[in-house]
């Protein structure tokens, strides 16, 4: 009995010298959660500050140019008809032509514009009596040019009309799109009387030489006609050359000795007019 008395003892004094436990706080109502305003970022850009010395940024952008567009423009400085001078102001001045009879018109042509001329530019027919088989003729040949300030010549075979009396043909040199640049009047007159054959040459006569192992003939004869186109000369009656009007000597060269015929002819549309001589050349020594 004592001894359960001495343990109860223990146990009471162990439990008085225990510390005790402290007390929970009371617990509190939770919190209200509130939600934060979003701030908005200010949009304005703030200015740069530009420190002194510091050398500004220049921003270049680069724009295409615009191609500027060339001008056509020309000028006829010389017009031919079978190389004599063309009157377009007075057209009684030039010669007539007999039916059916062959000429030739020449235009020397300078471009005064900015465009470079190629063979799209044409000279074409607009209106009248064409008097050629084609309609257009172009100033340059395919794959040549004619730059800014150049000049070209056209040169352009016609055939007279059958009928007699005045004939009339409008041209015009015209550029790649058809644009009018220049206009030709052109007038003639198809006359059938008019022309009669030339003269033939008078005191055809010729001299030999041989010099450098070369052997020559020059031939010299008189013009007695007023109205020839040109001269024909043959040897042996093959033509080796034909010369323009008014034409009073020719040389020619041979390479074996011998006796030549020599045939000078002047002509025009309604026939010739013929001389013969014969010369003879011995071989160089």
């Amino acid at each position: 009995m004592k001894k359960f008395q001495f343990i109860g003892s223990v146990l009471l004094i162990l439990s008085a010298c225990s510390p005790q436990p402290t007390p929970l706080p009371a617990l509190q109502p939770a919190a209200t959660l509130t939600s934060t305003p979003t701030v908005q970022a200010p949009t304005s850009t703030p200015k740069a500050t530009v420190t002194a010395g510091t050398p500004e940024v220049q921003v270049t952008s680069t724009v295409a140019a615009t191609p500027t567009p060339c001008k056509d423009s020309a000028l006829n400085t010389n017009w031919l008809r079978d190389d004599v001078p063309y009157n377009f102001t007075d057209f009684s001045q030039n010669k007539p032509i007999p039916p059916n009879g062959h000429f030739t018109m020449t235009w020397t042509l300078q471009n005064t514009g900015t465009c470079t001329w190629d063979a799209s530019y044409v000279i074409a027919f607009k209106s009248g009596y064409r008097m050629t088989r084609s309609p257009s003729f172009p100033i340059v040949m395919e794959g040549n040019t004619i730059e800014p300030g150049q000049n070209t010549i056209v040169n352009i075979s016609m055939i007279a009309p059958v009928d007699t009396g005045g004939h009339q043909a409008e041209w015009q040199l015209q550029s790649r799109d058809g644009t009018a640049l220049l206009k030709f009047n052109l007038v003639i007159k198809v006359d059938r009387g008019t022309y009669s054959p030339p003269a033939r040459p008078v005191q055809l006569t010729y001299k030999t030489n041989c010099s450098a192992g070369v052997m020559t003939v020059r031939l010299f004869w008189v013009d007695s006609s007023n109205n020839e186109e040109g001269f024909r000369i043959y040897r042996n009656s093959k033509m080796l050359v034909q010369l323009p009007a008014n034409t009073d000597t020719v040389l020619d060269a041979v390479t074996v000795a011998g006796k030549y015929n020599y045939t000078v002819v002047a002509f025009n549309a309604s026939g010739e007019g013929s001389a013969n001589t014969f010369a003879e050349i011995t071989n160089c020594k």
